[in-house]
């Protein structure tokens, strides 16, 4: 029995009703403006429904309904939190967020059925390229990193320098170093100090890439620690400095969306 290599082998959408099905669902999930200025929104920090029921404008069930669909893509997750709204203080919650890396997978996967749906049908190709463009408009700015806790939350610092050393701010600190630093305020007291740097961000390749500095507490990436070696960020990265209430987290953010964003 011959068996195709994987390059003789044609992909059969045109008689595949339910893959066209599948594909003009997926493709209407992100279509809506709503769900788009939702993702914006979740992108700076983790959000409660309410809170986005209130950014958007919307009721609080037709919220629930658009972040359903958005749970079923994997772009987005939820996790158990305590809220620190003025209604309901101190009382569990669920907290939604971006999933690291989801919006290249998002993209990467428009990308490749704007070329697939061309060959089925003109209109879903069209919506296609519409919504990788949607999408892509989300995060214009960048490169940067959001602070995620404490009271420099929502904070962003933009990222312009191929290095920075990263820590604590430290009295007497003038910048003697040749590194540009970037700072965080004192109150988060496990971070090092910026003069031995708790981690390194360095531009390489492109790519921006965090490496262990002189800390203690250690610098995790999405919550597993850095090695040796130097991790290459992506979109939506949580980045933290000695976890816990008094370390700093961070989410990474690299500008537009692009395809293909890991080197």
């Amino acid at each position: 029995m011959n068996r195709q290599r994987p390059d003789e082998r044609t992909i059969i959408t045109s008689s595949d009703p339910e893959f066209i099905s599948e594909l003009s669902e997926y493709l209407d999930v992100l279509a809506s403006p709503i769900r788009l200025q939702i993702l914006s929104y979740i992108g700076t920090r983790p959000r409660t429904v309410r809170q986005i029921s209130h950014e958007i404008k919307t009721s609080y069930e037709n919220t629930k309904k658009h972040l359903t669909k958005l749970l079923s893509l994997g772009i987005i997750r939820k996790e158990i939190g305590v809220s620190d709204e003025p209604v309901n203080p101190g009382q569990p919650v669920f907290y939604y967020m971006l999933v690291p890396d989801g919006l290249n997978h998002a993209a990467n996967n428009l990308s490749i059925f704007s070329l697939v749906a061309g060959k089925i049908n003109p209109d879903l190709s069209k919506q296609a390229i519409a919504t990788q463009s949607g999408l892509q408009n989300i995060f214009p700015a960048g490169p940067g990193l959001v602070i995620m806790n404490g009271s420099e939350q929502g904070k962003t610092i933009e990222l312009i320098e191929p290095i920075y050393r990263v820590g604590r701010f430290e009295e007497g600190w003038d910048g003697f170093f040749p590194e540009p630093a970037l700072l965080v305020d004192d109150e988060y007291r496990s971070v090092s100090r910026v003069s031995r740097p708790h981690a390194w961000l360095k531009k390489q390749a492109g790519f921006y890439t965090i490496a262990e500095g002189n800390s203690k507490g250690g610098t995790y990436v999405n919550g597993k620690p850095i090695a040796h070696d130097p991790v290459v960020l992506q979109e939506g990265d949580r980045i933290e400095l000695s976890p816990g209430t008094l370390g700093v987290t961070f989410t990474f953010h690299s500008g537009k969306i692009k395809p293909n964003h890991r080197p």
